[in-house]
């Protein structure tokens, strides 16, 4: 780190040359004063060069030493006409305010700009630490470019920021999510959402919000983006602040919210403009991956909040995700090689309430490791600008992805009982996930290759089954859902999802159809699947099957974690439920496992559930208000030999119409009493029936006279029979 940094400070010796610049050095002195003659307007102004209606503002932060600050460009007529900025008494800022005229020409949405200063006896010159758009990162020959706010027309202007109970999240990397439209990383994913007709993925998965990998200006094109030069500058190798725009305004038009990952608890080594602008300002002790952020001084404070607010307001942003907090606001992390002078958990609550200020939806939420609750609280008894909640409204659930995972790769079932429980003090404390970045970057563990018996895709199968299901805000990470297999290998890779074969090869196919069945069944209900109490109903480790339970019962989802099928399985259900999705139906079928379902067209009352192997399979309780008529079938007296079954034949189509391979089954509730409940019978009819057995030598019917039944309008009533 610190040779990076001593290459920034050598840096500052010719960057008065980078462009054939030759400075005479003046002298004379500008007299501060306060932006609108008020001490506090200055603190309301984000930083950086932007104009406001008709006005123009630069505002930039120097060294104490610092002087005779200037902004030149293309529209002063480089530095001759390079406009002096006025610095506050305080000595925190220099400023500049005026309109198009104040200017040799007027500025262009565009145009290339630096700030020029006197330092240490030399004239150098710098981009401006707050540019929304830069040429590039390089400190030495790169150019900070005017941004006009209104160059895009937004097309999303009915869209309201969601709250967090439709999130559904899909996470992914700009560059390295897609190659196949053959354009900037911006453009081709925006093409996947657009819903145009032609490659259409994201918008077909069903997801209902995106999150990128950070997106600000970074050191050099091929990165994960944790590395940030520029905070308000949005990668110019991904397209700019415009291709932004427009991904965000095709993502709205389509439903869909947008996440944007920011990287604020340490800073880059390479291409570190906040070091060279003033480091003792800016930065304030180390970690293992750069500098540590000065999170206790004013000025810098200001930045990051400016910064936020500025994504948040510009680019129509829904959320934002923080790396690592727990560098943030805890001095004594194991991630800070040297201590700073803390502030962390200050800054984080001021920014939450002045981000929350703008719209009180968006969304925060944090990667704090190992869980803390405290992160997240509801009320922490006092007040910091504007609220008592905690800095976030929700965490990355570090015990729910390590205990599901590691049960996933082999581990034993127990471990399941620390995952669908609840966390936090309310539902919108957890963000859940199997697969994120880290867990298959840092190392190499897609699940599809990690898998428990080499069941890889079914494990995908299940893994998703038990996140997008779970309570609080889902999360996948992009390949996730097509059993991937290939790692997500850190900064200097530039590998591509192959959404082609996504979409064409049969057996991924399956995967991404249950993930887009999966996605629709939490669409249809996104509010009780959020926030609906959660708890594990079943676990039997060496029958390989668990199961948990959604909203008081109204969702159960059972998981099969080995390779035997099960029929009539007990997971400590009952009711009448209807079968959402099973992995054993042909569109999600695998390996040809047997087919273990009661099929999904109707409900039934049941005490049992079939299971497939290495499969999961969804319910959801019927509650209608007014039930189909039912019979509940009883057969007394039913003993039978080996292989020989009960069942109910009568005079109705929904009986066989009398032919005995047409009939009901029965199962042995309570042998030799057989019983089971036919749904969905015409209302108010009577009809005749008998019991059978079948299935071993010819078949043996119940003696005497016909049963007689009545259907009721509606609700179920019971008819026995005996042999």
């Amino acid at each position: 780190m610190q040779i990076n940094f001593d290459k920034a400070k050598l840096g500052l010796a010719v960057l008065a040359f980078g462009f054939g610049i030759s400075f005479s050095h003046p002298s004379y002195a500008v007299t501060p004063a306060w932006l609108n003659d008020d001490p506090q307007a200055i603190w309301q102004m984000s930083p950086g060069v932007y104009k406001q209606g008709n006005t123009w503002y630069a505002i930039f932060h120097a060294q104490p030493n610092d002087n005779n600050v200037k902004l030149y460009g293309a529209f002063t007529g480089w530095e001759a006409g390079g406009v002096a900025l006025t610095p506050t008494p305080d000595g925190k800022f220099w400023w500049f305010k005026g309109t198009d005229s104040s200017f040799a020409n007027t500025p262009q949405h565009g145009d290339e700009y630096r700030f020029m200063l006197e330092r240490d006896g030399q004239t150098i010159t710098v981009q401006d630490p707050a540019a929304r758009w830069v040429t590039d990162s390089n400190l030495s020959t790169g150019m900070s470019k005017i941004y006009l706010s209104e160059h895009y027309q937004w097309q999303s202007n009915n869209w309201d920021r969601p709250q967090q109970h439709y999130f559904n999240i899909y996470q992914l990397h700009p560059l390295r999510f897609t190659s196949r439209n053959g354009t900037t990383p911006f453009a081709e994913v925006t093409e996947e959402l657009n819903n145009s007709g032609n490659n259409d993925y994201i918008n077909d998965l069903g997801v209902t919000a995106v999150q990128l990998l950070p997106i600000s200006e970074f050191a050099g094109n091929v990165s994960w983006g944790y590395n940030p030069s520029f905070f308000y500058a949005i990668e110019s190798s991904y397209g700019g602040p415009d291709a932004l725009k427009a991904m965000v305004d095709e993502a709205h038009k389509n439903g869909i919210a947008v996440i944007l990952d920011l990287e604020f608890n340490h800073v880059a080594t390479g291409d570190n403009i906040l070091w060279q602008v003033n480091n003792d300002t800016y930065l304030d002790g180390d970690t293992v991956w750069g500098g540590l952020y000065n999170f206790d001084n004013d000025v810098a404070k200001h930045f990051l909040i400016e910064n936020v607010k500025y994504l948040a307001e510009e680019f129509k942003i829904d959320g934002f995700r923080f790396d690592h907090t727990n560098t943030i606001h805890n001095v004594n992390s194991s991630f800070v090689t040297v201590q700073g002078s803390g502030g962390g958990w200050q800054f984080l609550r001021e920014l939450y309430g002045a981000v929350k200020a703008v719209d009180n939806d968006i969304w925060f939420t944090a990667e704090e490791l190992p869980d803390w609750w405290g992160i997240t609280a509801d009320d922490l008894g006092s007040s910091v600008a504007g609220t008592s909640h905690a800095p976030m409204d929700s965490q990355w659930v570090d015990l729910f992805h390590d205990n599901f995972k590691a049960v996933i790769s082999g581990d034993h079932l127990d471990r399941l009982y620390n995952v669908w429980g609840e966390y936090g003090d309310g539902w919108q404390d957890a963000t859940v996930y199997t697969s994120s970045h880290d867990e298959v970057g840092n190392v190499d563990e897609r699940i599809a290759k990690i898998a428990r018996d080499g069941k890889g895709w079914e494990m995908n199968q299940i893994s998703l089954a038990g996140t997008i299901l779970a309570r609080g805000t889902p999360m996948a990470f992009m390949g996730q859902e097509a059993g991937e297999t290939t790692q997500f290998h850190i900064d200097w890779w530039d590998d591509r999802l192959d959404l082609n074969d996504y979409t064409s090869n049969a057996g991924r196919k399956k995967i991404l159809d249950w993930y887009k069945k999966l996605n629709e069944i939490r669409r249809n209900d996104e509010v009780s699947i959020a926030t609906g109490n959660s708890w594990v109903s079943h676990i039997h480790n060496e029958n390989g099957i668990a199961a948990f339970v959604r909203d008081n019962g109204k969702y159960v989802v059972v998981m099969n974690f080995k390779g035997t099928t099960w029929f009539d399985y007990d997971v400590g259900i009952s009711g009448k439920y209807i079968e959402l999705a099973n992995t054993s139906w042909p569109i999600y079928n695998l390996d040809n496992v047997t087919f273990a379902s009661r099929g999904g067209e109707q409900s039934y009352e049941i005490t049992n559930v079939h299971i497939p192997a290495y499969g999961a399979v969804v319910l959801m309780r019927d509650d209608t208000a007014a039930p189909l008529p039912r019979v509940e079938f009883k057969c007394d007296n039913a003993t039978t030999v080996w292989g020989q079954n009960v069942y109910v034949v009568g005079n109705i189509a929904e009986l066989g119409n009398w032919d005995t391979n047409q009939a009901f089954a029965l199962q042995p509730t309570a042998y030799p009493t057989w019983t089971a409940t036919l749904d969905n019978l015409p209302a108010n009819t009577s009809f005749e029936w008998k019991c059978i057995k079948r299935d071993v030598g010819s078949v043996q019917w119940q003696s005497g006279s016909n049963n007689l039944a009545n259907t009721p309008s509606t609700g179920t009533v019971t008819s026995s029979g005996s042999f």
